[in-house]
């Protein structure tokens, strides 16, 4: 998952968090990966959530995917219980 954001940066396009979030899903359900890097690009998706700017239009697209993210991580975590 090559979900990186400049330290400088301080907002992130709704469409782009669309997309990191679609990435994401994929990165989750991919069997090859270790949960650690599972979780690392959960922490990505989570910070990058907060440089969001709640006056863009695209900004309700976004919540709707890092809701999405959230259950997809949720999903995924009775797998680790078993």
């Amino acid at each position: 998952m090559e979900m990186t954001i400049d330290a400088a940066e301080k907002s992130l396009a709704p469409n782009r968090f669309v997309s990191e979030v679609e990435e994401f899903r994929a990165t989750i359900a991919n069997p090859s990966l270790s949960l650690v890097e599972k979780k690392r690009a959960y922490g990505l998706i989570v910070r990058h959530a907060a440089l969001l700017d709640p006056e863009d239009a695209g900004f309700w697209r976004a919540g709707v995917a890092l809701k999405v993210a959230l259950c997809a991580w949720l999903d995924f975590q009775p797998i680790l219980e078993h």
